[in-house]
């Protein structure tokens, strides 16, 4: 399976017993749970960074 990779955001490849995450570009690697935990971080800087282009608000 693919991934994301959080620190290059080029594809990284989750092994089949979705226990790790490991990126052949950058060489990133991490644990399935460990990984979730960075890109839960991720979307949520992203989320608060987000500040909508309406007037009014």
């Amino acid at each position: 399976m693919d991934a994301r990779c959080p620190e290059c955001a080029k594809v990284a490849i989750l092994d089949d017993n979705v226990t790790n995450v490991k990126c052949p570009h950058c060489n990133f690697e991490a644990d399935y749970d460990t990984y979730l935990e960075i890109m839960k971080d991720q979307a949520i800087n992203m989320s608060a960074d987000y500040i909508p282009d309406r007037p009014g608000i």
